[in-house]
């Protein structure tokens, strides 16, 4: 019971953020996340009410519909990268290209998910794999960007702000939740489903507040000018990465 409201709730809220989204006019400056959201409204009301409506849905239908929301989560750490970086155009095409190799990837693994899952089983251990592994990179490009922020100084606006946090308390809790489940085993099934679920729950509701109305991010003071204070900003990022990847490291072999 408790499951059915927290889905009902989720639906009326991407609804209610969809909705703000046009109104607002957010859509075209937030795309990629706007399509995230829509994706998610869709599967949601689509397995929730086909059932009632007497057809029922496959449960491999239910598997695509997570590799599609790890696909499309991507675009919220681009969409983040955009606008964050706008105004270091380098450093933004880099950000950028490795987004767009992190969406590859994850579209190759639909792609092969059929053939390398001859079962229900396997393909449910595959992709609980494949999305601690891309939630984990997803984390990394997220506290490398906050990193890069606090480092520069460069601001952002509350809608960017409330982006950020929703979509990384999520990645973290779920992370959490994968953890554990991977330590404790199929007995920890239902209560990570319902962390998973409040954590995407939070973020609708981070979301709805932050992103009610646009808010220009505040105009950065320019601390990176020429080649060489480019080359000390890629130097540092790179040692940025590093480092909070080796952190990553050591979480995951907990």
């Amino acid at each position: 019971m408790l499951s059915q409201i927290i889905w009902v709730t989720g639906i009326v809220i991407e609804a209610l953020l969809l909705f703000r989204g046009v109104y607002a006019k957010l859509v075209s400056r937030y795309l990629n996340f706007y399509i995230y959201v829509l994706s998610l409204f869709l599967a949601d009301g689509i397995f929730y009410f086909a059932p009632i409506l007497g057809h029922p849905i496959a449960d491999k239908w239910n598997w695509y519909s997570g590799f599609v929301s790890l696909f499309l989560g991507v675009g919220i750490v681009l969409e983040v990268f955009r606008h964050v970086l706008a105004p270091y155009p380098g450093a933004e095409k880099v950000a950028r290209i490795l987004s767009y190799a992190l969406m590859g990837a994850v579209l190759v693994f639909i792609i092969v998910y059929p053939i390398v899952s001859p079962n229900a089983a396997a393909a449910r251990t595959l992709f609980y794999r494949l999305q601690r592994d891309f939630l984990a990179v997803q984390a990394l490009l997220l506290m490398v960007i906050i990193r890069v922020m606090a480092y520069y100084a460069i601001p952002a606006g509350r809608n960017l702000k409330g982006m950020i946090l929703g979509y990384g308390q999520m990645v973290a809790l779920t992370l959490f939740g994968l953890a554990l489940r991977a330590f404790r085993g199929f007995a920890f099934n239902t209560a990570f489903n319902y962390i998973q679920t409040t954590a995407y729950l939070a973020a609708l509701v981070i979301w709805l507040i932050a992103l009610w109305s646009y808010l220009p991010d505040p105009v950065p003071t320019p601390r990176i000018s020429g080649d060489d204070d480019y080359d000390r900003l890629a130097s540092r990022t790179r040692g940025m990465v590093d480092a909070t990847e080796s952190h990553l490291v050591k979480v995951e072999r907990l």
